[in-house]
């Protein structure tokens, strides 16, 4: 089976630039988005290949829908141009896809995940890829533990044009050799997070069988999210049909008003799927502007108030519209060291009455066992898990 040219190795995911830990999740609201995003890549050849690297400036649109609980449409578009035409080639790339979500209780979810891709590369190293992939996960969680199994399936096609100068008598030829492969992959994976505030970190590992071999990996994360942005730091050990290979990398999200800045740096895995070999290095970022964005209105209920203070907590009322047909909702956060407090139905909203000390507070809800916080919560921050949790400030004062 023969892999990607070694110059693109690493480039899907190199230009994908998920950001971590972020996304829609269980309670944010009913969004549509459309960005315009711009910023440069490069890559490096993998450990062992002698050459220099390829530099890219880049740009691209990308879109999304989605609802409450996290479900919705996503695709993207992204055009690279390179600087030197002896080290890379331009290159197209673009992604639809759409995810699933529904609420088990007692902290349980299922996901199902779609999404196909297509990827073509100019000369003098032309590559084209076509491939489709489908997930089907469960997850749990409850107070700071945070964990996901999902089985994994694809198939795909790839073209490659090998080049090749050859002397023949007294004149040089140029050999084009052309690789046509038929690609697939199945597996599983499974990451187990834990953490407290806004800092977690975990294990993860994955086995898939591929057109090319058997892919196992093996990793630790480090997950820090707040209003300011969200950071992971990835460290993993590969072992495939080409030997072990160690990666890593730092993938950040930083939003501020209607911008957003997003990237990479590492080493790229290795893609069980499409073959490509991983580079010893690769990163990017992109810079983006929101040019159209709209969300669903919700009605206003205020989710806490102070009833009465005291000199060193308050009663505070809380209160919170769940979706319709929820049988239990539950209130959480710092000021319950993270343990689950029943609300009680009334009136179409769900009341819970606790003392809580004076102090900077985050909390959040549990619908059915899953994470839930409406649309229009004050002050709501990322954490962690990538969903948004809400604040509340009791001031350590004498009330009147």
């Amino acid at each position: 089976m023969k892999r990607a040219p070694v110059v693109w190795s690493g480039l899907l995911g190199a230009l994908a630039f998920a950001p971590a830990g972020v996304g829609p999740g269980i309670g944010t609201a009913q969004t549509s988005e459309l960005w315009a995003e711009v910023g440069a890549s490069r890559i490096l050849p993998p450990d062992g290949v002698s050459g220099d690297g390829a530099d890219f400036v880049v740009a691209g649109l990308r879109a999304s829908r989605f609802d409450l609980l996290g479900s919705g449409v996503f695709g993207s578009f992204l055009m690279g141009k390179s600087m030197d035409g002896a080290t890379g080639g331009d290159f197209l790339s673009g992604e639809l896809g759409g995810t699933g979500r529904w609420l088990m209780g007692a902290g349980w979810s299922t996901e199902l995940d779609a999404h196909a891709s297509g990827f073509h590369v100019a000369e003098p190293f032309s590559y084209q890829a076509a491939a489709a992939e489908g997930s089907l996960g469960l997850r749990y969680r409850g107070g700071p533990i945070s964990a996901r199994l999902a089985g994994t399936g694809g198939v795909g096609r790839s073209r490659v044009v090998l080049s090749t100068v050859v002397q023949r008598m007294r004149h040089e030829a140029l050999v084009r050799q052309v690789l046509l492969d038929d690609l697939w992959r199945y597996g599983a994976t499974l990451e187990v997070l834990a953490g407290a505030g806004r800092l977690a970190a975990g294990l993860a590992a994955g086995i898939h069988e591929s057109a090319g071999g058997t892919f196992r990996s093996v990793g630790a994360r480090v997950l820090a999210g707040g209003g300011r942005g969200v950071l992971q730091v990835r460290l993993d050990a590969w072992d495939t049909p080409e030997g072990v290979e160690k990666t890593g990398g730092i993938t950040f999200y930083l939003p501020w008003g209607g911008w957003s800045a997003r990237g990479t740096a590492g080493k790229p895995e290795p893609d069980p799927l499409l073959l490509a070999e991983p580079g010893r290095g690769a990163g990017g970022m992109l810079v983006g502007r929101r040019i159209l964005g709209s969300s669903s209105a919700h009605l206003h209920v205020p989710l806490y108030e102070v009833e009465e203070r005291r000199a060193a907590d308050a009663h505070v009322h809380f209160a919170v519209q769940a979706p319709a047909g929820a049988r239990s909702v539950e209130l959480l956060g710092d000021f319950t060291l993270w343990k689950p407090v029943p609300m009680t139905s009334r009136g179409g909203s769900w009341t819970a009455e606790v003392d809580v000390p004076a102090g900077t507070y985050h909390f959040g809800f549990l619908v059915d066992g899953a994470w839930y916080l409406p649309a229009d919560a004050a002050d709501a921050v990322p954490d962690e898990w990538g969903r948004k949790s809400a604040t509340v400030v009791i001031e350590g004062e004498v009330g009147p």
